[in-house]
């Protein structure tokens, strides 16, 4: 009897390490709060987060990440994700690029993005940010006015700031990020 007790404890102990482990490092998943990022995502889906392909890759343009700062407030409105204060958007600026925002565009290195998965145009003239090296430009898909607070109103991120890439929403209707 004792060694069968030992036996499930033991197991139940790796299963629980094997998780964590998972977790941190290949894949999590959170819970996206509030509006800044549709209509790409929408309130209450579940997204699995990609813990492992910034360790071999840099972010690309269009990668929607998940980040986190310890600087960041508690937001009001915006896609904010279960567990503190982790944030989803995506990333418009990479490092060494001029990062700007006029007339209902954005603009990196002068020409404009071509975003096709917004639906509003932007409001205001922000900017021009240089990016520094290891620093990204990111702003939620939901563009009407405070619709998402982003690098706009904290600046950029650091790639030290970058949980993962979400790549999957899990549910309610199973589909990639785009």
């Amino acid at each position: 009897m004792k060694k069968e007790l030992w036996s499930w404890v033991r197991t139940f102990v790796l299963a629980i390490v094997i998780a964590l482990l998972v977790r941190k490092y290949v894949f999590a998943l959170y819970v996206v709060e509030g509006s800044s990022m549709q209509p790409t995502l929408a309130d209450g889906q579940v997204l699995m987060v990609n813990n492992f392909h910034y360790r071999f890759w840099q972010p690309k343009r269009g990668d929607v990440v998940v980040f986190a700062r310890a600087d960041l407030p508690v937001f009001r409105r915006g896609s904010r994700l279960t567990g503190g204060n982790a944030l989803v958007k995506r990333i418009v600026g990479l490092p060494g690029e001029t990062v700007y925002i006029s007339d209902g565009k954005v603009y990196v290195d002068g020409e404009p993005l071509n975003e096709d998965y917004v639906n509003a145009e932007i409001t205001g003239t922000y900017g021009p940010w240089v990016l520094d090296e290891g620093h990204y430009f990111v702003l939620g898909d939901n563009r009407m006015p405070r619709g998402s607070e982003d690098s706009r109103s904290f600046g950029p991120i650091s790639i030290g700031d970058i949980i993962g890439r979400a790549d999957f929403i899990i549910l309610p209707a199973p589909k990639k990020v785009e």
